[in-house]
């Protein structure tokens, strides 16, 4: 009955893991001239999909529009992208880096090769200090503490009533019971994992409950993860454009999933639409590209002109290059996050927090309010910047969460101790993070990680019920006053409470602070 029970509910965590639980979770399907977002199970063969710039390829398909800029490192390792041509078969888990690309589904997504990939990449153990290793000591000595007991017991009755050393030798071998300190871990994080996953909330494996228990450092990024980015609000600044540049911007901004390039792309309309040579973007820099055989830049004032001028205070700022000639800027004002305030405000009382921004300081007097500390807010970090800082913060013995949008933090949402990437849209994957946070539900971060701990004390609260069980099983064994019979029914038992006790508890405190619920 114990074995029957923990595979039922083995069965019940892992149910709710399949590959709905990856990221992208949908895709953009092409169908009379629309772009039609799609969920991953609703992707047929030869459907047409739209891949753009640092977009995951969903499924087995063939490349039949485009240029192809494949980069497998995800599944191979190797960093250098591979050029793909009009009739070459791309695998689910490339990603395009350049213009958009448009393919033709060979295979489902659930028979393809991302339905492994999220299993596949398994990084190394972030957590210099976790259960697991002791846990897996103490089993070790379990068998031969209680082989020990138990020929104690044995000898000890035999010279005073070896009637009694029988019993007392099988049923202390059968009554002792280590499932708890195998069972526990498994079914209080899963679980955890499961209450998450409703909440919109999702983590990559069971030790990440762990690890963000342990936390004591924060660091943001700043577009995408505390600021909106479908809700930006871009003005231009300079000489009248033509049509026909008005046409190129667009054009170049349409291949980009940089937030900022989304803003712009969303701002401004055009007719005219154009094919891209050359694309080429440069994380925390802009884009660069040649349109209608014009080399068209947009990017920061650093990329565009080589200085960087103080900007105001509330805005962000994407000048633009065409045909060698600064035309002015778009000035991105941005939006921050429901609840960002509140949120930033509940975690200072418990965590150290940090900003690391790509972006310029235009925006540090706005943020000064929430972070407290001028020393916390760092601007103009390039991706390696984000790295080095991350390590700064662990040498000086920080447990580190980053919190970043997947598109140029990779290097320190895996540098971090826990990771946690925020999805504005459904389109972005990133294997370099250890979660991924629905946008719609940042504002309850806090209580995520707040859950952890309760997690951890459920884990506590389980490994105590289970010593109890032994120490007063053992006792009544070791005094000869136990069935082999009773012992071997209530050794199951042990599994059973424990499980019960971890699945149950988890599923209380869950619905106690509301963890699945969309509000």
């Amino acid at each position: 009955i114990g074995k029957w029970y923990q595979n039922r509910t083995y069965q019940a965590l892992s149910f709710e893991r399949t590959y709905k639980s990856f990221f992208p979770v949908a895709a953009t399907i092409l169908k009379e001239g629309k772009e039609i977002p799609t969920s991953l199970e609703n992707i047929e063969i030869s459907d047409t999909l739209l891949i753009r710039n640092q977009e995951l390829i969903p499924a087995d398909s063939l490349l039949i529009e485009g240029a192809g800029n494949i980069d497998y490192s995800f599944v191979t390792g190797e960093s250098i992208p591979s050029p793909k041509k009009s009739g070459d078969q791309l695998f689910a888990g490339g990603r395009q880096i350049g213009s958009s690309i448009v393919l033709e589904v060979t295979t489902k997504v659930d028979q393809s090769k991302l339905t492994q990939l999220w299993n596949q990449y398994q990084p190394g153990d972030k957590s210099e200090e976790s259960l697991e290793p002791l846990i897996n000591k103490v089993s070790q000595y379990f068998t031969i503490i209680i082989l020990v007991i138990a020929t104690a017991a044995a000898i000890y009755w035999i010279m005073n009533d070896p009637q009694k050393a029988v019993f007392a030798f099988t049923s202390v071998l059968i009554i002792a019971c280590p499932c708890a300190l195998a069972l526990t871990i498994p079914f209080t994080f899963g679980s955890t994992m499961r209450w998450f996953g409703r909440g919109g909330f999702y983590l990559k494996k069971a030790e990440v409950v762990e690890s963000l228990s342990k936390t004591d450092t924060i660091v943001f990024d700043k577009t995408g993860t505390i600021t909106y980015t479908a809700k930006m609000k871009s003005e231009w600044h300079g000489e009248a454009l033509s049509k026909k540049e008005i046409g190129y911007i667009k054009s170049v901004v349409k291949h980009s999933a940089h937030p900022v390039s989304r803003s712009i792309n969303l701002d401004i309309s055009s007719e005219m639409e154009y094919s891209l040579d050359q694309y080429q973007e440069i994380p925390a820099m802009g884009i660069s590209a040649i349109v209608d055989k014009i080399k068209v830049n947009i990017g920061s004032e650093k990329f565009i002109t080589g200085k960087i001028k103080e900007g105001d205070a509330s805005t962000t700022t994407l000048f633009v290059n065409i045909d060698n000639q600064v035309k002015g800027y778009f000035s991105i004002h941005n939006q921050y996050r429901k609840g960002t305030e509140e949120l930033i405000d509940e975690l200072s009382k418990q965590f150290d927090l940090h900003l690391i921004s790509g972006d310029n300081d235009s925006e540090k007097t706005k943020l000064l309010p929430y972070f407290k500390d001028e020393k916390h807010l760092h601007f103009n970090m390039s991706p390696e910047d984000k790295l080095q800082y991350i390590q700064k913060l662990k040498k000086e013995g920080k447990k580190v969460l980053m919190i970043g949008d997947g598109l140029n933090d990779a290097g320190a949402l895996s540098e971090s101790q826990t990771g946690i990437s925020i999805a504005d849209d459904i389109f972005q994957f990133s294997p370099a993070c250890d979660a991924l946070l629905e946008s719609r539900h940042f504002h309850k971060l806090n209580t995520y990680i707040d859950f952890t701990s309760s997690a951890m004390k459920v884990v506590i609260a389980s490994y105590v019920i289970s010593f109890l069980y032994n120490i007063i099983g053992l006792s009544f064994a070791v005094g000869g006053s136990l069935s082999p019979v009773i012992a071997a029914i209530l050794m199951p038992i042990s599994s059973v409470s424990v499980v019960a006790f971890a699945t149950f508890s988890i599923s209380f405190l869950a619905k106690k602070k509301k963890i699945s619920i969309d509000n």
